[in-house]
């Protein structure tokens, strides 16, 4: 029974202990409440004392603050305000105060930023930006904590226009983006260029109001080429879709996307988005068609007739993707169907020495095929028969050889040859003799 007894006094005594511990606790944490309100307080007390001062003295027309005391003075009163607003302890009525006392204290080295960018002076890019980013989020707080209040005496007329300041200011995000890339710090030239593609998400308050002097296509492209140069290249997929609308960087979008793929060592995603481009618009991208073309040459010729085709489908007036069929045709000693699209590329581009000797060599092929057979005819007549023919093939052969030899007459190498071979077998000596000096 004593022991009962002591036991519960020993807890009794213990459950007071701990009340206490509890109470001293509470009280500890309350003080220190008090003080880190205090603290917030005289932080925001001392900012607005900087300030004010920095103000006025930049206004004083005898002594004007110089560009270096502005900057310090209001990295002073930010870095005291930021202090207050970060800890959480301004009362939330005192919170538009207190971002518009950090919104006054970056406006000032704003306007120094843009003084100096404007007259082409030397300037803290990386500063620049990052107290942008002060400027645009102080506005867009104080806008949010600051209680509208209507009358002669009201506000209404001054948050008018510190929206119009928070609008205004989305133009400012290109120049840090530019001024970022030039300084080659590429992550934070793409973050400038995310906020001013998407200002109005960002700030919902003036998304209405926002009006770039760059239309978002165009700050896209300059993004995306940002992204390349920073060989960031998933980067770039974000950005494409919108900055190839961009009609004067189209074609330099496509060909640094399309390198990128080369640069990254994937040739199957390459040769994907080349074929993707060449359809969209065949006419724009014959080089490109040419090259993936040579790419299905290599890999498969079956596919670069596929290709052709696809292009041909798309528009029939694309000289290489006619010169690529027939290519594939011609491979396959297909001379006449080779031919249809050789004859083709000569309408197409009459200057053009490459379809003209093709279409000659188409002819002369035949020639040279159907005459390795003669000697196993064994019917005289049938032999005799398909001589003639040979000879009427070399001679279809002379006018597309003759067109090559006029467009490029000081090369004879191009076509002498197949010239005295097939003036030869019709029988036309002294044009057969003209081209054995030639070469």
């Amino acid at each position: 029974m004593k022991k009962t007894i002591l036991s519960l006094a020993l807890l009794i005594l213990a459950g007071g202990a701990t009340a206490q511990t509890d109470k001293a606790a509470a009280k500890a944490a309350a003080k220190a409440l008090k003080e880190a309100k205090k603290e917030a307080k005289t932080q925001m007390d001392e900012a607005l004392k900087v300030k004010d001062a920095i103000y006025l003295k930049v206004q004083d027309k005898e002594k004007p603050a110089t560009a270096e005391e502005v900057f310090t003075e209001c990295k002073k009163g930010l870095d005291l305000i930021n202090k207050a607003l970060a800890s959480g302890h301004i009362e939330e009525k005192k919170l538009g105060e207190g971002y518009k006392l950090c919104a006054d204290l970056a406006t000032l080295p704003h306007n120094l930023y843009l003084e100096a960018a404007s007259q082409k002076q030397p300037l803290d890019t990386a500063n620049y930006y990052n107290n942008l980013k002060v400027l645009t989020d102080a506005l867009h707080n104080e806008l949010k904590y600051t209680e509208k209040k209507t009358g002669e005496t009201g506000n209404v007329k001054y948050l008018e226009g510190k929206q119009a300041s928070l609008a205004k200011s989305a133009v400012y995000y290109i120049y840090a983006a530019q001024f970022e890339g030039d300084c080659k710090r590429f992550d934070s030239a793409l973050e400038a260029y995310d906020i001013a593609l998407n200002y109005g998400k960002r700030y919902p308050i003036v998304a209405e109001q926002v009006e770039l002097s760059v239309e978002p296509n165009q700050i896209a492209y300059y993004a995306f080429q940002t992204a390349y140069q920073a060989k960031k290249y998933k980067e770039m997929d974000k950005y494409y879709d919108l900055a190839v609308t961009f009609k004067d960087g189209a074609q330099g979008t496509n060909q640094v996307r399309i390198l990128s793929y080369l640069e990254q060592g994937d040739t199957l995603t390459w040769a994907a988005k080349v074929r993707e481009i060449c359809l969209k618009d065949p006419a724009a991208n014959e080089d490109y068609i040419q090259i993936l073309s040579a790419y299905y040459q290599k890999k498969n010729p079956e596919d670069m007739g596929k290709f052709a085709d696809e292009i041909l489908a798309n528009n029939p007036d694309i000289y290489i993707a006619n010169y690529a069929r027939a290519f594939v045709y011609f491979q396959a000693s297909k001379y006449d169907d080779a031919m249809k699209y050789y004859k083709k590329c000569t309408e197409i581009k009459p200057e053009q020495y490459d379809s003209w000797y093709q279409c000659g060599l188409c002819k002369y092929r035949q020639a040279l095929d159907l005459n390795s057979t003669i000697s196993n005819i064994k019917n005289r007549a049938e032999a005799q028969k398909a001589l003639e023919k040979t000879k009427g093939l070399f001679g279809e052969a002379i006018p597309f050889f003759e067109k090559a030899r006029e467009v490029t007459p000081n090369e004879p190498q191009k076509w002498a040859y197949e010239l005295k071979q097939c003036y030869t077998v019709v029988g036309k000596a002294a044009e057969a003799a003209e081209m054995d000096k030639l070469l």
